[in-house]
């Protein structure tokens, strides 16, 4: 089972019920139903209880889009702290991953941790600004 379900995976003119949304998601129906008690909007004038495709789609695309938090412009994604954080004496070194990306990486200031950030390879002179950056003696580029 996946951790996050594909909002695409149910077809927005259909109606779900619980166990029929629950397999269209590879879910489990007692997720479906803490979904509803969460807000996800169901057809509930009889039994059995009717979830529209269209709603579930937005329910989901609302609840993941309000999980996400962007990174400020000088943090990186801290592996253990699952957080934005700046790195340590803002140093960080850069590995070209392929032709139009790179990756940051440094050291959390908060716990030590690696923490990381995929930058365009382009804009590699905009973060120089903000980060003391130097080339990781693995890079390719």
């Amino acid at each position: 089972m996946s951790k996050r379900a594909n909002p695409m995976a149910v077809k927005a003119a259909l109606t779900y019920e619980i166990g029929e949304a629950a397999a269209a998601l590879d879910k489990n129906p007692a997720t479906i139903r803490n979904w509803i008690k969460d807000g996800l909007p169901i057809m509930s004038s009889k039994k059995p209880y009717l979830i529209s495709g269209a709603a579930l789609r937005e329910y989901l695309r609302a609840k993941y889009k309000a999980a996400k938090s962007p990174l400020g412009p000088d943090e990186l994604f801290c592996l253990f702290c699952k957080a934005g954080r700046t790195p340590h004496a803002m140093s960080v070194t850069i590995n070209a991953l392929t032709g139009k990306t790179s990756l940051l990486k440094g050291q959390c200031s908060h716990c030590g941790a690696p923490a990381t950030r995929m930058v365009s390879t382009t804009k590699v002179p905009e973060w120089s600004q903000t980060f003391r950056i130097k080339e990781s003696a693995d890079s390719e580029a």
